[in-house]
């Protein structure tokens, strides 16, 4: 995957801090994904959603103090469901996350809190992307 605007992550324990205050555990392929693309834009960033096609954004800044571009520590603000973890966000401010209970991505609509499955895990949804 080619990524753009790519920023280092600050903090290399930032999963365990996340972790602690949700009392959550980020599975290791999300962890990868931040790791590889904190921060950025995929190359290949369309997505399909049953027959609508979505964007992927930007993969959130898992940096605390990041104030150029959208972070997890505001998703995590927005979204009240605990065993949904955000990581990237569309053009419009809904968010993709993994639900942490099913293992799969979802698309989170700001303005209902619905969400929508993907039906594919964090590897199946960034390998679809076009």
């Amino acid at each position: 995957m080619k990524w753009n605007y790519k920023i280092d992550l600050a903090d290399k324990d930032i999963f365990a801090v996340i972790e602690g205050e949700r009392g959550i555990v980020i599975p290791e392929e999300l962890r990868a994904l931040v790791k590889e693309g904190n921060g950025a834009t995929p190359e290949k960033y369309r997505f399909m959603l049953g027959t609508s096609e979505k964007v992927l954004g930007a993969i959130l800044s898992f940096n605390r103090e990041e104030t150029d571009t959208d972070t997890v520590f505001t998703a995590l603000e927005a979204i009240e469901d605990r065993k949904l973890m955000p990581f990237a966000i569309d053009a419009f401010g809904n968010y993709i996350c993994l639900d942490l209970g099913k293992c799969e991505v979802v698309f989170w609509d700001h303005e209902t809190g619905d969400t929508f499955s993907t039906e594919k895990d964090v590897k199946m949804f960034m390998e679809s992307l076009y």
